[in-house]
């Protein structure tokens, strides 16, 4: 009888967690294993690239909760338990009075409450053989409180330390997974640095990219916004937010125009609006408005990867992100601040080139690629001799279960 697994998710938006599983799961041995996958709410571009072997099941009238922000709390919280049931008010009013009193604690409190709030969720009745939070945080907590399983298994694709979590809320929880599964060295060792007693159930399992499909699908058209631009092309792929480090980009592009390099940058993307909306402010305020552009999302951002100059990750920090390596497999010349993977991921700088988090050292990490040709095809020959299929990593999962 084939074992059931149930994976935990939270959407299917175009973001490197939803990317991973996509690869992960169209690697799945569906003859051996029944899979089916909880979604807090069943959208996104990436649901057409899921296996129809997989089942998909949703999270009924509670989804949004999985995407409560602190811009949006009062009113997810309001619209998603206090309206259903106005007792609520009285479980959420203690947390309200600690974070105004302890703003400094606010991550903590909120966290606490998103939690508590989870007791209003029912519990799913069908009992699984092994249960995933593959989304990491959230789905853990729901995985471990609301989810009957015999083996509970957690995936991290984030450094613990960046931004700090709160250890007496996520040790215990951690301590109830019989896995946690880590994406990279860098991001395995940053965790049992910060909760030793976890060492014995971490494991490292790597994002799992599938060159022959990448290279496939690089290859459809790419049209970008100015096709009848001469210019040099830098390109980043991820979500809007602070930590993606735009604002960075932008001022390190500023530094490139005006040495007189004719380049401009592109981002791959949505996320937070107003956050955006700060981006665009600020390019226009350094005079790089025309040169700093929005492109939205693409489920495939392949052939502009393929296309552009120079593939840029300026983030404050990641676990180990899956764009990078998949500018890696196109064997695209490559510039990333030093975030917690970044040596690891381009061998200390034998890949690529890794900035510091300051604005000119990154402009002056892009000029390099962008003026020595000599630098460019070094690396670009690097990258083409590297072993980078890891197909084999899901071999590890079906070990762990």
């Amino acid at each position: 009888m084939k074992k059931k697994i149930l994976f935990i998710g939270i959407t299917m938006n175009c973001a490197g967690t939803e990317k991973s599983f996509v690869s992960f799961i169209n690697t799945f041995d569906f003859d051996k294993y029944d899979a089916t996958l909880l979604l807090a709410k069943k959208k996104g571009p990436f649901l057409k690239l899921l296996p129809n072997k997989l089942k998909i099941i949703e999270i009924n009238n509670y989804g949004d909760h999985f995407l409560q922000s602190g811009k949006n709390a009062r009113g997810n919280i309001y619209n998603t338990f206090i309206r259903k049931n106005p007792f609520t008010a009285f479980t959420v009013l203690p947390y309200y009075i600690k974070i105004m009193l302890h703003p400094e604690n606010v991550s903590s409190d909120a966290t606490r409450l998103w939690i508590r709030l989870m007791d209003y969720l029912p519990a799913i009745d069908e009992k699984f053989d092994v249960a995933v939070a593959y989304w990491g945080d959230r789905t853990m907590f729901y995985m471990l409180d609301k989810v009957k399983a015999d083996k509970y298994i957690t995936w991290m694709h984030f450094d613990y330390a960046h931004p700090k979590r709160d250890d007496s809320i996520y040790l215990p929880y951690f301590k109830r997974c019989d896995s946690i599964v880590n994406v990279s060295s860098t991001v395995d060792d940053a965790l049992k640095k910060s909760l030793p007693e976890l060492s014995g159930k971490c494991v490292v399992i790597e994002n799992i990219n599938s060159p022959s499909a990448i290279k496939i699908m690089a290859d459809e058209p790419a049209i970008f916004p100015d096709p009848d631009y001469q210019g040099k092309r830098i390109l980043s792929v991820g979500r809007i937010t602070f930590q993606k480090g735009f604002d960075l980009a932008i001022r390190a592009l500023k530094h490139l125009r005006t040495d007189g390099i004719d380049a401009k940058w592109y981002v791959i993307g949505e996320g937070d609006n107003e956050y955006k909306k700060n981006l665009s402010l600020l390019a226009e305020e350094y005079g790089v408005a025309d040169s700093f552009v929005f492109m939205g999302a693409y489920p495939n951002p392949y052939p502009f990867i393929k296309k552009c100059d120079v593939y840029a990750q300026p983030s404050r920090f990641e676990g180990k992100p899956i764009s990078v390596e998949e500018a890696k497999i196109l064997s695209k010349p490559i510039v990333v601040c030093d975030y917690l993977s970044a040596a690891e991921q381009l061998r200390s700088g034998k890949l690529g080139l890794i900035s510091s988090f300051e604005e000119t050292d990154l402009s002056e990490k892009l000029e390099m690629l962008l003026t020595d040709d000599a630098l460019s095809d070094s690396l670009v020959k690097s990258l083409q001799s590297e072993m980078l299929s890891n197909e084999a990593e899901i071999s590890k999962f079906y070990n762990l279960i």
